[in-house]
């Protein structure tokens, strides 16, 4: 156990030298609607103010409205963030009509994209489970059912 712990610990002071990348949400103008339920877009803008590429993993996400969860979801980020660049993921996020209000509604989008550092000694860190550095993003505003409805 200490030996997995001083890997931990020298992950960290490896990790010291990389700029950590930031995450911005934001919602999308389009959506698809159903009989059944609507499927909101939002866009999660990474950046990368840092010289070294960042393979990015999973995003995790939900979204409350009015305080109630209504859908959470993993996707996969399927890109590595180069240097000094930035990378939208878009996170499709379907609601059941039932889950709506009928009025104007406050929402709230949050979660994490996980990233890793390049190489095989990171990379074994990840895959067990002892190194998975994650940043956060967090969305609110007001969503008008009526209007997504059609009137």
């Amino acid at each position: 156990m200490v030996r997995v712990g001083a890997l931990v610990l020298l992950a960290c002071v490896l990790c010291g030298c990389v700029t950590r990348p930031t995450a911005d949400a934001m919602p999308l103008e389009r959506s698809q609607l159903s009989d059944e339920a609507v499927v909101l877009h939002y866009v999660v803008v990474a950046k990368n103010p840092g010289e070294t590429e960042l393979p990015m993993r999973m995003v995790s996400y939900r979204l409350d409205i009015d305080g109630r969860r209504v859908f959470r979801g993993t996707r996969s980020a399927e890109a590595t963030l180069s240097r000094l660049s930035e990378h939208s993921i878009e996170l499709p996020v379907p609601v059941r009509w039932e889950d709506l209000p009928e009025g104007e509604a406050r929402y709230r989008l949050r979660g994490s994209l996980g990233y890793t550092l390049p190489g095989i000694f990171f990379e074994a860190l990840f895959e067990a489970g002892l190194y998975r550095p994650r940043i956060h993003f967090d969305l609110e505003g007001t969503l008008d059912p009526s209007a997504l409805r059609g009137g």
